[in-house]
């Protein structure tokens, strides 16, 4: 028999902390308001976090500092669809507390919207915006010293035109985003802005050859001339060659530029790869995987930037039509480099994380998931460091509608 796994989800499962697999209310129920749709959602956790500051260095005083974690989530849409146009208003908020470790608690909360309204078959038109206050949870504003999470305000953007119909022979997307992190107490105010446009040619009935031109500036707002332009070509393919497999691949060339003075340009090949594949319908597999550049991420901290490679991999199954499961892996090998382009350290990351979701009920759903990740690092400039950790987590999740 067939559980079918819905086409909406594709296996995307909510991730509450880190990237391990979190129950989710698959289709919550909503509340109708004059034409207007209302979701509220819950959704609560409870686990084990072997190493919550990230820590792996002898000697320091966080190193493998573990703690019970608690956490509690709610959200709230406000949707309306008009034929293949729909408007939509989220605000969600989370707060999460750590047993013994309570200066490292801390509360997020925003406010979002998505966009998208088809003006007609050849015309489209997508906007999704978030703001809100979040925390590098992991991170310290001073060591042992102030173990609070650094808080930053978060601003993220997209817009995206498409003109030509889906089934015309050609149509192009023009594009551009904006991710912006303002830190108060501690980290490095960073930016990210890109624009581009993608040409579509169709070559088969359900696979079109692409050509993508797009740039990229990331920068750090407090240091000078701490920025990298990147200019990226691609050339791929975009499919949707069955029902069972959707996907793309690109091939790119990549140009860093860098601001500071006497800093030679650099090419670089690099590639963006995303495949899902659906062996049967109540089971999907879905892989990503980039090379590319961008800013620092495992330390708010420092103003680097990182040159390198990332996959992932991901399975979701539905047993019944209450079970499922899912596994994930993901793995990044990166340079983390100055703004001058030079190579500090090496770092790798590797992630594994496992799942079982059980739907007790249509509006609630139950989720115990583990997941450990492993970092190495190898210093190749002297005084720039070496942190490696392990960290190991179990949750047991809880999501309701109302």
């Amino acid at each position: 028999m067939n559980y079918p796994i819905s086409k909406t989800t594709l296996a995307v499962c909510a991730a509450l902390y880190g990237t391990a697999s979190i129950a989710s209310v698959e289709n919550p129920a909503s509340i109708d308001i004059g034409g207007f749709k209302l979701t509220p959602l819950l959704t609560t956790s409870v686990g084990h976090d072997d190493n919550i500051y990230r820590e792996g260095e002898d000697g320091n005083p966080l190193k493998e500092k573990s703690a019970t974690v608690y956490t509690v989530a709610p959200s709230l849409e406000f949707k309306a669809e008009q034929g293949m146009s729909h408007y939509a208003l989220t605000a969600d908020g989370k707060y999460q507390s750590f047993s013994g470790e309570s200066e490292h608690d801390f509360t997020n909360y925003g406010a979002g919207l998505n966009i998208h309204h088809e003006f007609n078959s050849r015309n489209r038109l997508t906007v999704t915006g978030n703001y809100g206050i979040e925390h590098d949870q992991g991170s310290t504003v001073d060591g042992a010293d102030d173990k609070s999470a650094p808080e930053y305000k978060h601003a993220v953007a997209t817009i995206n035109y498409g003109f030509g119909a889906k089934e015309a022979m050609a149509r192009v997307d023009v594009f551009a985003d904006y991710d912006a992190r303002d830190y108060e107490r501690s980290g490095e105010d960073r930016k990210t802005k890109g624009y581009g446009t993608t040409f579509f040619y169709k070559v088969m009935p359900k696979t079109e050859a692409l050509l993508e031109v797009k740039k990229r500036e990331l920068s750090y707002d407090n240091v000078d001339d701490a920025g990298y332009d990147v200019t990226s070509y691609l050339l791929g393919l975009n499919w949707e060659a069955t029902a069972k497999t959707t996907g793309y691949i690109k091939a790119a060339h990549r140009e860093r530029k860098s601001d500071r003075d006497n800093v030679d340009k650099e090419n670089f090949t690099g590639w963006e790869v995303g495949i899902s594949y659906l062996p049967v319908e109540h089971s999907l597999i879905q892989l990503s995987s980039g090379k590319d550049y961008g800013l620092e991420s495992e330390n708010p901290s420092d103003a680097s930037f990182t040159k390198g490679v990332n996959a992932a991999l991901t399975w979701q199954h539905d047993w019944t039509t209450k079970i499922s499961t899912n596994l994930g892996y993901s793995y990044t090998d990166d340079e983390v480099q100055t703004a001058a382009g030079v190579t500090e350290k090496e770092r790798t990351v590797e992630t594994v994380s496992a799942g079982v979701n059980w739907k007790m009920m249509r509006f609630m759903t139950v989720g115990l998931s583990a997941e450990h990740t492993k970092r190495d690092e190898k210093e190749k400039t002297d005084g720039a460091g070496e942190d490696d950790y392990k960290r190991m987590t179990y949750m047991l999740s809880a999501s309701f509608s109302f």
